[in-house]
């Protein structure tokens, strides 16, 4: 039976004893001859599948669950195709556990306990929650895997650091709501080796399901796999719909969904030692310098390069700068005339003088505009630079290379210039092609060096505004809204310390 899929690809629904060469749900008939799907990955592919396999899972899922319930009531009246909410359990859908374990699945075998493991962390090097997995295992150590679980795969073919960490947080925090044990796999991730820029995430006490029963869909699968291919699925409209809070109105119906990527934020933004180290000698000092005169700190984020505004007078170019600067002394005008009220006339001016603006951007243009001149760097251990600025700086040096071969950040973080950074495209595709006999290794390890240092000049900016007394940003950049969930729901939405430029939008999670 040909049809129309929810995506708006076509599918094909074939009655066949034999099971699809491709990952996809199938129909299984239980002891008592009842119809059932469940989802089938044949055992030898890899782990992670693509972006595109996973999302074609999902849409596929919708479709077959639609299909079988329409099977069992044929002729009874009982079907309805209505709106399901999130939290829906298909009773036609059997966890694929179950149905390898009846034999209608081949699965991975007892005697391959090794192979599931480490074709979930991807390599024997991996993160290490999965390493010390992997060694309670062949220490012989009784480790059973976990009842339930979700695993947030790293890979995606955006260019940005900051969806991936924003569907971490998120995905952490709905873990721990939905008592989940939490799994991380950064085999395809285009910045690299999650610990290259944080801290192992927390170690479940229990083992990582076989790769065959870790789905995408349906969501009540006992072993779940979020990505940025499925965020539609897990972070879509029936998520939203359950976790806002129907009670309040306007932005404070968001604090349920803010709250979980707080968790994710608390248990999971550790930086590395020495990222770690210097972050906290930066805000130290700041504050040192701007707290004991009774000023305050406030951050200013800028992102230009291809991501544009909201605002739609802005949508083609950028908001600007001033409008950055008068609302970073509109919080501080307005904070000191409240001390001044509670306290001494005359204090405003004080704490309006000591207060200090500290600026992160991706554009280094900003950084010399004359609007935010007078701003200081947020950290000065990893920047962008412009094309111009790295010609000169080889310049001064001996035997430099030809300044032609300089890549800069002029006007921002544009995807193109990313993904051309020693080795063209993200990970999942490269694999793919090297797979098919069409990919290459030659400067991959030069392209990871590159990415690694933009990447954690991402954090260390983020991470010294995140600490700011109040915080300027445009929405419409994901870093914006990760700032906000750094500062917390009372001081940055409830007091207003988190302030939008990007026209009259409040604070939002994931947009998909």
């Amino acid at each position: 039976m040909s049809y129309l899929s929810h995506d708006g690809k076509a599918y094909e629904i074939v009655g066949d004893d034999a099971l699809p060469q491709l990952p996809s749900p199938v129909i299984v008939t239980d002891k008592r001859g009842r119809s059932k799907w469940t989802v089938s990955i044949p055992p030898g592919l890899d782990f992670p599948l693509q972006p595109e396999e996973y999302s074609n899972i999902c849409a596929q899922s919708t479709d077959m669950a639609q299909h079988v319930s329409e099977l069992k009531s044929h002729g009874s009246g009982h079907h309805h195709a209505g709106h399901q909410g999130y939290y829906h359990v298909d009773p036609n859908f059997m966890d694929v556990a179950e149905a390898e374990s009846h034999g209608m699945l081949p699965g991975i075998s007892d005697s391959q306990p090794h192979r599931a493991l480490d074709a979930l962390s991807g390599k024997d090097d991996g993160l290490d929650s999965m390493g010390e997995d992997l060694e309670t295992m062949r220490n012989g150590k009784k480790k059973s895997v976990c009842h339930r679980s979700l695993t947030y795969v790293m890979q995606t073919s955006d260019a940005g650091f900051g969806k991936t960490l924003m569907g971490l947080w998120m995905a952490y925090g709905l873990a721990k709501k939905e008592r989940r044990a939490f799994f991380v796999d950064d085999t395809d991730w285009a910045y690299g080796k999650y610990t290259t820029y944080f801290r192992p995430p927390p170690s479940p006490s229990c083992l990582p399901a076989p790769k065959t029963q870790i789905l995408p869909c349906p969501h009540h699968a006992r072993h779940l796999l979020v990505s940025a291919a499925t965020t539609s699925w897990t972070f879509g409209h029936a998520f939203n719909e359950y976790f806002e809070d129907g009670h309040k109105t306007g932005v404070l119906r968001q604090e349920p969904i803010f709250s979980l990527l707080r968790q994710g934020y608390e248990a999971l933004f550790e930086l590395a030692d020495d990222d770690a180290k210097y972050v906290n000698q930066r805000v130290e000092e700041i504050n040192r310098a701007v707290h004991a005169k009774g000023g305050l700190t406030v951050g200013i984020h800028v992102r230009h390069g291809d991501r544009h505004p909201f605002e739609f007078q802005y949508q083609g170019s950028y908001i600007p700068l001033e409008k950055y600067g008068d609302a970073a002394r509109a919080l501080i005008s307005a904070t000191s005339t409240e001390k001044s009220t509670a306290h001494t006339p005359g204090s405003d001016n004080a704490s309006e003088t000591a207060s200090k603006l500290i600026l992160a951007s991706d554009d280094p243009d900003v950084y010399t505009s004359a609007e935010l001149s007078h701003a200081s760097r947020a950290q000065s251990q990893l920047m962008l630079a412009s094309k111009s600025t790295l010609d000169a700086a080889a310049g001064t040096k001996a035997g430099h290379k030809p300044v032609d071969d300089n890549v800069g950040w002029e006007g921002g973080f544009f995807k193109d210039v990313f993904w051309g950074l020693g080795q063209p495209g993200p990970p999942h595709l490269l694999r793919k092609r090297r797979e098919e006999g069409n990919g290459t290794h030659n400067s991959t390890e030069l392209a990871l060096q590159l990415r690694e240092l933009v990447g954690r000049s991402y954090l260390l900016d983020v991470a010294v505004l995140g600490q700011s007394d109040r915080v300027v940003c445009g929405v419409s950049s994901v870093a914006c809204r990760l700032l906000a969930v750094m500062m917390g729901w009372e001081k940055a939405v409830v007091k207003g310390g988190w302030k939008n430029v990007d026209g009259q939008w409040d604070w939002k999670g994931i947009i998909w």
